[in-house]
């Protein structure tokens, strides 16, 4: 990882650790803070909720604690429509646990305990989506149409797949990962880095498995699922409404290769 594009000495990105233990308190700050982070602790979800002003860039929490959990804390801060992503911990981390985090609108789930080499990763492309997607916009002037970015055929491609039911919007990336078309809702510009490792990690993981290519895969970005797959030498982006509308996309992606 590397913090200097995450960290501003004059304005520093911000971390806030929720746990009821003060040693992991003390060594998440020790990793942290010479890594250019502002460190704030909370030692309950009670206490996280009263120390929000100013808003942490991203937030640590322990699943188990006592009073409030860090699966409450993660589902009133989604409640409120608080953007920054919560990162939880917990000695156990199995399916269930996964399963529940996701459901509270967690980002991750860290087994604890951890080194600095697999904190400092695992916060990375959150806190990089997180601070991209607060990132000022450019004036208005300067600024397209949600649905200007029409390049060739594939804008009119576009347009027909934002037409879908469930279909909020949609990007395609070019092989270096510059926005080709667009439509609807747009996703962040880092995002498209994202995109191009977790599509071919899909491919090559598919392979690998002995279950041949995986084709598309949904995750959650935001609190709103997106489906990726590859599109030509490059990555296309769908948000969606709701994940069952992935079907609908589906389809329209086969009834293209037919």
């Amino acid at each position: 990882m590397n913090p200097s594009d995450l960290t501003d000495p004059a304005n520093p990105t911000t971390v806030l650790v929720v746990d009821d233990s003060v040693s992991v308190r003390k060594a998440l700050e020790r990793i942290l803070a010479p890594q250019g982070f502002a460190v704030r602790m909370a030692d309950s979800a009670e206490a996280a909720l009263e120390s929000l002003e100013p808003m942490p860039d991203m937030i640590l929490a322990d699943i188990l604690m006592p009073g409030m959990s860090g699966l409450e804390l993660a589902r009133i801060l989604g409640d409120r429509g608080i953007s920054a992503p919560i990162m939880l911990m917990s000695g156990i981390v199995d399916e269930v646990t996964q399963r529940d985090a996701q459901g509270a609108g967690a980002c991750g789930v860290l087994r604890k305990p951890f080194t600095p080499a697999e904190l400092l990763p695992a916060i990375e492309p959150h806190l990089r989506a997180a601070l991209a997607a607060r990132a000022p916009a450019a004036p208005a002037a300067a600024e397209p149409p949600a649905t200007s970015v029409q390049t060739g055929t594939d804008g009119g491609l576009l347009d027909s797949l934002g037409r879908l039911d469930g279909v909020l919007g949609a990007t395609l990336y070019g092989e270096g990962g510059q926005v080709s078309a667009q439509t609807g809702a747009a996703l962040p510009e880092a995002f498209a880095m994202y995109a191009r490792f977790l599509v071919t990690a899909a491919n090559v993981g598919g392979t690998h498995v002995g279950q041949g290519d995986l084709r598309h895969i949904t995750l959650t970005y935001a609190r709103q699922p997106v489906l990726l797959t590859a599109s030509g030498n490059g990555q296309l982006a769908v948000v969606l409404e709701q994940a069952g509308a992935a079907a609908a996309v589906e389809g329209w992606l086969a009834s293209r290769h037919n």
